[in-house]
């Protein structure tokens, strides 16, 4: 006897749970190109398709320190309010399409400091960005 196939629409329907999720490393290839744009960091590429592939191949390549370099890319373009509201925002939108009804989302405040924010206002404005990706997934 073999087990029933099952479709991507189907697995993307049910419902799951999500632990220990970083807010910091699921953002969009082309928020992160338009967000890095806005505030003058340099990227791998700007092509959002590209950037994802940059990103996908750092994180299969099975060097820890090349993973890691990676962050330096999604810190840059969260140190603002309006970088942490709207990936805060995306990121509830993005597991909600994945039929994610349970997330744990983890982030370190104090790498988001560079632009000026205090530890305080970065907790409110992403708790204000994942409240409204809440409110539109609902």
């Amino acid at each position: 006897m073999t087990a029933p196939r099952v479709d991507t629409d189907t697995l993307r329907r049910l419902p799951k749970a999500v632990l220990h999720d970083h807010l910091d490393g699921g953002l969009r290839p082309a928020t992160v190109v338009e967000l890095a744009d806005a505030v003058g960091h340099t990227l791998p590429t700007t092509d959002p398709g590209e950037l994802a592939a940059w990103y996908y191949e750092a994180a299969n390549s099975g060097d820890l320190v090349r993973y890691i370099a990676t962050f330096e890319h999604t810190l840059a373009v969260m140190q603002s309010r309006e970088g942490l509201l709207r990936t805060a925002e995306e990121y509830v939108l993005d597991l909600a399409a994945d039929g994610v009804v349970y997330a744990e989302v983890r982030y370190a405040p104090e790498l988001m400091l560079r632009g000026g924010l205090t530890l305080n206002e970065v907790v409110e404005t992403v708790q204000e960005g994942l409240a409204a990706g809440m409110a539109k997934a609902a």
